[in-house]
């Protein structure tokens, strides 16, 4: 029976069971090799001269923990004239555990948080996170895997409070993290782009917001490629500036026009199709009484169908006419904001050519999010890294 439970059990082969012994609610099984082999020549001329026992944890049966207690030979071999111990077929040098406990805490890890997995083994958390952090790096992205990327997505994710950041580069046609870099300046991004020129990646198109420091970086190396201005942080953008006029004009106005415009921040924001009734009337009463929140709110919703057009020739038409509207409203941060987006045209316009978006990175930012908060956060920016790059793999029930 034992020799049958360590083979279909715990996956060990060529070892032979001498006893069985429970103690202190513990199943202890006692093994020695079968052949006797030099581990350096691995010739079968062998004399023993003298042996020690290491004790390895292994998987458990059921509530018991199992220990595999292994007789490890010293030989002397006639052929090379050596003197060493026998290899350890179940175990990696050096570990107190077996390979069949290995592999059941890397797939633990992939559903559980290293706290969770360290209670359910009895395992220390810090082995359980080394045994995690060896699956990770194995699954870290390969030159091959770099030579077939195409189209890319560029976002950042908080890593802290303080304003530290990490910069994500993702596969936009598999939905693979390729690269995670510290911050999100020119920096962050340059190792990165400067290793797919080296290996001559045919880039075609990267989809990121405005910040200037990513498409400086990007520019670097890839002088000629595409970058599409993601719609939803140009839309983010006029919202924040919109919020901005708003807090103004209240601080501006007096009497019954500031209490009109108190708690209007959600309906100026906010798509018209997906206000009620009551707020509608709400917010045309504000509107019909503040000319610059009208003008401002009328371009947003203006701006708003710039993506819905199927030509580059219409949009591009669209847009510099949106532009000179915005130019001449008389509005400071309206006007500011359109000579930003004037200088970004290019960028803009080339989502008709390339019809990408940063939507992607933005599911896969909430999903490190949930890993965050699941895990209480990650002291080890390093492991944190690791845990980004293998998001792909994990199943966690809270990704769905």
């Amino acid at each position: 029976m034992p020799h049958a439970i360590l083979y279909h059990g715990f996956g060990i082969r060529g070892y032979r069971h001498l006893k069985t012994q429970f103690k202190e609610g513990c199943i202890y099984f006692y093994l020695v090799r079968k052949k006797k082999r030099c581990s350096f020549c691995h010739s079968f001329k062998v004399t023993q001269k003298g042996f020690k026992e290491r004790t390895l944890r292994t998987l458990p049966i059921g509530s018991k923990k199992v220990f595999i207690v292994v007789k490890v030979r010293r030989f002397f071999c006639e052929q090379c004239g050596r003197r060493r111990f026998e290899d350890l077929l179940i175990a990696e040098r050096k570990k107190h555990y077996t390979r069949a406990l290995e592999r059941y805490v890397r797939e633990l890890c992939m559903v559980m948080t290293l706290r969770d997995v360290s209670r359910h083994t009895g395992l220390h958390w810090a082995t359980v996170k080394a045994i995690d952090r060896r699956r990770l790096r194995k699954n870290l992205p390969s030159v091959s895997c770099l030579r077939r990327l195409r189209y890319l997505g560029i976002d950042e994710v908080s890593l802290k409070r303080r304003h530290r950041y990490l910069t994500l580069v993702v596969d936009l046609r598999t939905g693979r993290i390729v690269y995670v870099g510290e911050g999100r300046g020119e920096r962050s991004l340059s190792p990165f782009f400067k290793r797919l020129r080296r290996l001559k990646v045919p880039l075609k198109a990267v989809s990121l917001d405005m910040w200037r420091p990513y498409a400086k970086a990007i520019r670097a190396h890839f002088p000629h490629i595409a970058l599409v201005y993601d719609a939803f942080h140009i839309l983010a953008e006029y919202s924040r500036m919109l919020d901005a006029l708003r807090t103004q004009e209240y601080t501006r106005l007096k009497g019954p026009m500031k209490k009109i415009i108190k708690g209007t921040r959600f309906l100026l924001l906010q798509g018209q199709e997906k206000l009620s009734i009551s707020a509608k009337k709400k917010l045309q009463t504000l509107l019909r009484l503040n000319r610059n929140l009208f003008i401002a709110y009328l371009l947003k919703e203006e701006l708003r169908r710039l993506w819905r057009f199927q030509s580059r020739e219409e949009a591009e038409r669209f847009f510099f006419d949106w532009i000179r509207k915005a130019l001449h409203s008389g509005i400071g941060k309206l006007v500011k904001l359109a000579t930003r987006l004037l200088r970004h045209a290019e960028g803009i316009l080339n989502y008709f050519r390339y019809p990408i978006s940063t939507a992607m990175v933005e599911g896969i930012n909430n999903k490190i999010k949930v890993i965050k908060r699941k895990a209480y956060g990650y002291r080890d920016v390093e492991y944190f890294k690791l845990k980004i790059y293998n998001l792909h793999l994990s199943r966690y029930s809270l990704l769905r």
